[in-house]
């Protein structure tokens, strides 16, 4: 037997260490992920209240956004490159997400090939003599 080897069980001090240093920067990582950005828990309330479909991939969608100015009421357009915003309305303070269930979101049914999309300038146009 050789006498110049080293037991293996010198080396198991080393491997703890190593093993311990793993898991502490892989608990690192996994809280890291977790984590809300920047520690800010209390962000803006979000609520889908309808949507349009106006083609294959272009929609017309209303949410409402509670932030600590008011609920605010967005039209947005939505497509695959952009979303613009169409109108903008701030509700009144009785009439917000707290008293609202959210509306489940319907599947998009595409409109029969006959019929023209209208565009996002006669929606947007739609939307203002609607609140107006």
């Amino acid at each position: 037997m050789n006498e110049s080897a080293i037991p293996l069980s010198s080396y198991l001090p080393a491997l703890g260490l190593l093993a311990l240093l793993g898991l502490v920067a892989w608990g690192a990582q996994w809280l890291k992920k977790r984590m809300v950005a920047g520690g800010h828990t209390g962000g803006a309330k979000l609520r889908l209240v309808s949507q349009l479909a106006l083609g294959q991939q272009q929609r017309v969608v209303v949410v409402e956004v509670a932030g600590p100015q008011g609920t605010v009421q967005l039209t947005l357009g939505v497509t695959p490159q952009h979303v613009r915003t169409l109108h903008t309305a701030t509700l009144p303070t009785t009439v917000g997400l707290s008293d609202a269930q959210p509306i489940p979101a319907e599947p998009a049914v595409e409109a029969p090939r006959s019929v023209t999309t209208p565009s996002y300038k006669a929606v947007a146009q739609a939307v203002k003599d609607a609140v107006s």
